[in-house]
């Protein structure tokens, strides 16, 4: 048994699916940080899985700074002699990492960071200062894919070659989706959408760096006997922007195209049912690592439509089948293609390789073999 301090946010479900699948499953004692109160059902979560908390919530910025030290420095005080990992999900790249290199470059404990994708994908060289403080201290920095590999050589060069893995996290829901009876049809109707038609989900998530309107815009663009046979799904479940919303809806409103909008936030039950009523998944993001939302509906059946501009190496790799586009007229193009079914995807190969290569159960050990060595 191992025991280990996760440095994350708690309330992510993709910080709770990690330390249940990979922690807890392999005996290890956790604790996870908190910044802010948690939801009655994660304190459930946790406490049914026995997971303690780290407080780290605060008001001001003054008072989050020295409680934030304060805290951690207590904790690794207090539990040092038996602290076996260190954990970072999600690398901070502000004072907070400044603070964490304070508290724990001394610490006997097994520092392993881990990026999940926009965290470096999106920083500047401001931030890539602080970072970098962590990644000194890491024994290991896990980083998803090789496009997210090219970003940390921006900054560092090949410094940090020799640290770097590249294990990723089990999709959350893919477990669920195998184990759904539901078919597509019902699916559809439970969400309320028109079975009769075919579903087009954009995006997942209400940032407007999924570029909703400008995808919207692209399906427009079909011949109207084409527009009549599919049905938008969009799902804006967080991180909205004030007024976005209105604006996807008009955006949308104005194609007389058929839609669905959900912004509320899904359990992995109903998660799953919305991946398992999508036809076809249109993704514009700006910038992604490798998204499980994108996973999850690849390995339900949806035929992806993906951009250039963002690189899934190890789809490629892997074997996984998706339709690229080069821009937004393009994707109008690949898609009309895919509605008349010139474009196939062998929608059984990529269910096979995205259990075996993406489920939680194809993952683990590769963990465990790292928090070992």
């Amino acid at each position: 048994m191992k025991k280990v301090l996760v440095v994350g946010n708690a309330s992510s479900v993709w910080t709770k699916e990690y330390i249940k699948n990979i922690h807890i499953k392999h005996g290890n004692c956790v604790w996870v940080t908190c910044y802010n109160k948690l939801s009655n059902a994660d304190e459930e979560f946790y406490n049914t899985i026995n997971v303690k908390f780290l407080d780290l919530s605060s008001r001001g910025k003054f008072e989050r700074v020295i409680k934030y030290y304060g805290r951690l420095k207590k904790f690794l005080n207090v539990h040092k002699s038996e602290l076996d990992i260190v954990d970072i999900q999600g690398p901070p790249h502000s004072w907070q990492a400044d603070i964490i290199y304070a508290v724990f470059r001394k610490s006997k404990a097994r520092i392993v960071t881990t990026f999940w994708g926009s965290d470096i994908l999106q920083i500047g060289i401001k931030d890539s200062k602080h970072l970098e403080k962590i990644l000194n201290i890491s024994r290991w920095i896990n980083i998803g894919t090789s496009h997210m590999h090219d970003k940390l050589r921006e900054f560092y060069g090949n410094r940090f070659d020799s640290k770097c893995t590249y294990i990723g996290f089990g999709s959350p829901a893919l477990t669920y989706i195998r184990e759904c009876r539901m078919s597509k049809r019902g699916a559809k109707e439970q969400l309320g959408l028109d079975p009769s038609k075919e579903v087009i989900a954009v995006g997942y998530n209400g940032r407007q760096e999924q570029q909703h309107i400008k995808a919207i815009e692209s399906v427009d663009k079909l011949p109207s006997a084409h527009k009549l046979r599919v049905q938008l799904l969009i799902h804006i479940g967080y991180n909205t922007e004030t007024g976005y919303k209105e604006k996807i809806i008009k955006s949308i409103e104005k194609t007389g195209l058929a839609y669905l909008l959900m912004e509320d936030m899904l359990d992995l039950y109903n998660v799953a049912i919305m991946r398992i009523a999508t036809d076809i998944f249109i993704h514009a993001q700006t910038s992604d690592g490798l998204s499980g939302s994108v996973r999850e509906a690849v390995y339900a059946g949806a035929t992806l439509l993906n951009p250039v501009w963002i690189r899934y190496d190890k789809f490629d790799k892997d074997g996984v089948e998706y339709v690229k586009y080069t821009d937004f007229q393009d994707l109008t193009t690949k898609l009309k293609l895919v509605l008349d079914n010139i474009i196939k995807v062998d929608k059984d190969k990529n269910r096979e390789v995205l259990y075996n290569e993406y489920s939680w159960e194809a993952v683990e050990h590769k963990w465990m073999r790292m928090f070992d060595d």
